[in-house]
């Protein structure tokens, strides 16, 4: 019997679910922001009660894209409930996990849907979902190479994490692209259709958000304590 929790924080409408052998014993949304990361812990706990003496046999957690820090704070509660549970940990692309990118068949050779997302500082990224059902690294391009993006597949399925309007995109292409959000139910329905081989191989892969650029600090001011010699 397989039992799967899935975290999803990546979005301010975040969501943990959990399901064994074909059915869901729990199913919660919750906000989930800046402010509100703590309203994590009361729907996951919640989700551990109903285990009812099963074994988890998997965490599974949305990378993101998406809010720095809810993606974090979901990696780490997966973390943390998986060694807890002593059973393993994955993440998943978020964007894989909305509807769109579920309702494309994942026999099919060629990209069906791509998603579209404000990189912030005059960029943009686009990410398709592959024919496993993943999703591919996002790209960065600025906004002229989206358009010619867009224009050169004029029939995939266009969607977005962000507000539609915010994208720097044409009226043709704006009126092509939908408003959606992942959920952990769908992380659950990804992972359930994920060969064995690829599971094993995100088993191994530390658990890690998807960063649009690399990660980084700023340098400290000039003055502070830091920078004081002892």
């Amino acid at each position: 019997m397989e039992t799967v929790l899935a975290i999803e924080t990546s979005v301010a409408e975040a969501s943990i679910a959990l399901w064994s052998d074909g059915k869901w014993l729990f199913d919660a949304e919750f906000v989930s922001d800046r402010k509100h990361n703590s309203m994590i812990f009361d729907p996951l706990t919640e989700a551990l009660t109903k285990l009812g003496g099963r074994s988890l046999s998997c965490v599974i957690v949305g990378s993101g894209p998406g809010s720095y820090s809810g993606t974090r704070i979901g990696i780490a509660a997966a973390q943390g409930i998986a060694i807890a549970n002593s059973c393993p940990a994955a993440a998943l692309g978020s964007i894989a996990a909305t509807p769109i990118a579920r309702s494309q068949p994942v026999t099919e050779a060629k990209t069906g849907a791509l998603a579209i997302g404000d990189a912030r500082r005059g960029l943009y990224y686009v990410s398709p979902i592959t024919a496993s059902g993943e999703a591919a690294e996002p790209e960065l391009m600025d906004a002229e190479a989206l358009e010619q993006r867009l224009t050169a597949s004029p029939d995939e399925l266009l969607f977005t994490l962000d507000d539609p309007a915010k994208l720097s995109v044409s009226d043709n292409h704006q009126q092509r692209i939908t408003a959606t959000q992942p959920h952990a139910r769908l992380l659950v329905d990804l992972w359930l259709q994920i060969e064995h081989a690829r599971r094993e191989q995100l088993f191994s892969t530390p658990l890690s958000p998807c960063y649009l650029r690399a990660p980084f600090t700023s340098k400290a001011k000039r003055g502070h304590p830091l920078l004081r010699k002892g």
